[in-house]
């Protein structure tokens, strides 16, 4: 019964009416959104993606990573033509040109800090930027991950006037990367 009053055809049609790879994944996470049960939580979109809308597409990732109900989001993949991909949690449309990866369904982050996005198709929700500028500045410290810290430094500096600075610091203590935090102030303040 999922997604029966959107017609996979109307969906192909809004989402190709772009060429813009980051406006084909918010109109799909909209239509996703609004095709779904309306109790909460809705699709969180995280990963590379939310940090490709954060930065306005300047960034361009290839999957959406979506924390959500995985036997719901099954379900309304198969419904839209998406088949299992190589990876085990991945779904692809080729027909769309967009993959999703089904993280789980529970957030690794704070969903007091989620960011929704108004659309003409419905609601977008995204990880908030706190926690997508946490998790890289952990990747590159414990993974040595150089382009996480830059992402990290692009996330911060898009978004600057928006964070919760005190929510971070207290994150970055608690994952043991306040040095990382600190680098990220000093570059943010032009001081590397």
């Amino acid at each position: 019964m999922i997604a029966s009053t959107l017609a996979y055809e109307k969906i192909k049609r809004i989402i190709l009416e772009t060429d813009d790879p980051t406006e084909r994944k918010i109109r799909f996470l909209a239509l996703l959104t609004s095709a779904l049960p309306k109790e909460k939580p809705k699709p969180v979109l995280t990963g590379g993606s939310a940090i490709e809308i954060y930065l306005d597409g300047t960034l361009r990732t290839g999957d959406m990573d979506i924390v959500y109900d995985v036997t719901k989001l099954k379900k309304i993949l198969k419904t839209w033509h998406f088949e299992l991909g190589t990876a085990l949690r991945s779904y692809a449309n080729e027909d769309l040109g967009l993959a999703v990866v089904l993280v789980g369904e529970k957030l690794n982050g704070s969903y007091d800090k989620l960011t929704t996005i108004i659309t003409d198709y419905g609601p977008v929700t995204v990880i908030g930027v706190e926690d997508l500028i946490l998790k890289r500045l952990a990747s590159a410290k414990f993974w040595s991950v150089v382009t996480d810290m830059e992402q990290s430094y692009l996330l911060a500096k898009s978004q600057e006037g928006k964070i919760d600075w005190e929510y971070l610091e207290r994150q970055a203590r608690k994952e043991d990367i306040s040095d990382y935090l600190k680098k990220l102030k000093d570059s943010l303040k032009g001081k590397l």
